[in-house]
Parts: structure tokens; sequence; C-alpha cells
């Protein structure tokens, strides 16, 4: 089964994450940024107010465990274009196709709502995969936080 077909993905603005949400939230970047890839970066980087925050789960409801998410902006908002960050799977969600999922709907999100490009850093190890959906390397590599990244962009 495809993970679209698997996964309640669900989008909110700061004021829709309540405390509850908004802690797990912040412990699956936590899980998967800071001890998963042993960075210590300021994660909370003032921008999370301005941003949609999209959360998957395997069923609509807030009980079933966080498998994906990420952040988008609005054009403006932190670049020229849309922008998609803090895109994660947490470790329940592995193995399943959710990171193709995960970026197919922030690409739905941004064609409907903004109908505008996107770019995205990413990680270097990431690069061919983002390719793959259509983003060209604009800058890179470059270390952010100890880690190569990319700049990329995918046109509208």
């Amino acid at each position: 089964m495809a993970a679209n077909d698997t996964v309640a993905w669900r989008w909110y603005r700061w004021d829709d994450l309540d405390r509850d949400l908004l802690y797990e939230l912040l412990r699956a970047r936590q899980d998967v940024f800071v001890v998963e890839q042993d960075c210590a970066y300021p994660d909370l980087d003032g921008k999370d107010a301005m941003a949609w925050h999209l959360i998957g789960r395997d069923r609509p409801d807030a009980t079933a465990p966080l498998l994906a998410s990420a952040r988008v902006f609005a054009p403006g908002d932190y670049y020229q274009e849309a922008a998609i960050g803090r895109i994660l799977t947490s470790r329940e969600g592995r193995g399943r196709g959710l990171g193709r999922a995960i970026m197919a709907e922030c690409h739905r999100f941004v064609a409907e709502r903004f109908d505008a490009g996107v770019r995205l850093n990413g990680q270097a190890y990431l690069k061919d995969f983002y390719e793959g959906l259509g983003y060209r390397v604009v800058k890179g590599p470059y270390d952010e936080d100890g880690i190569p990244h990319y700049e990329m962009l995918r046109p509208r």
C-alpha cells in the first residue's frame, strides 16, 4: 500500500498547535535532528510562528504516533519562493515511502495555496532524492550546523 493511502496528513497554523501537539512536534524534531543525527543546533529559530506545519499519522486522531512532519513558508516569509524545511520521518514511520509522500503533500499544498516555486536547504546525502523530485542545486555544498547541505530550487 502506498504511503499516501495509509497516512492522514493535517496542516496546522501556529495558533492551532496546542501545548501537547507542539510538545510532540518539537520532541520529534529533537529526536531526529539533534539525537539521531548528533547535531546540536538551534531548532527553536523563531520561525515556527509564521510557518504552516504538516503532520502525518496512521489515522487522523491525535493518539496515533507522529510519523512525519515538515514546515512550509509562504513566498517572502523565508525566501522569495515558498520554502519547505524541518522535513522528517520518525523512527516509527521509516521504510514506508513517507519521504516522497510528505514532499508530495507539501508540493500539493504550495501549488494550491501559493502557486509558487519551492526552495529548500537539503542535507547533501539527500541531493539525488530532491533532484528526483524536480529540484536543482542553486548553492553548495555548504556547512550548516556541521552537516553538508545544498540550497535547492524547484520551479513553479
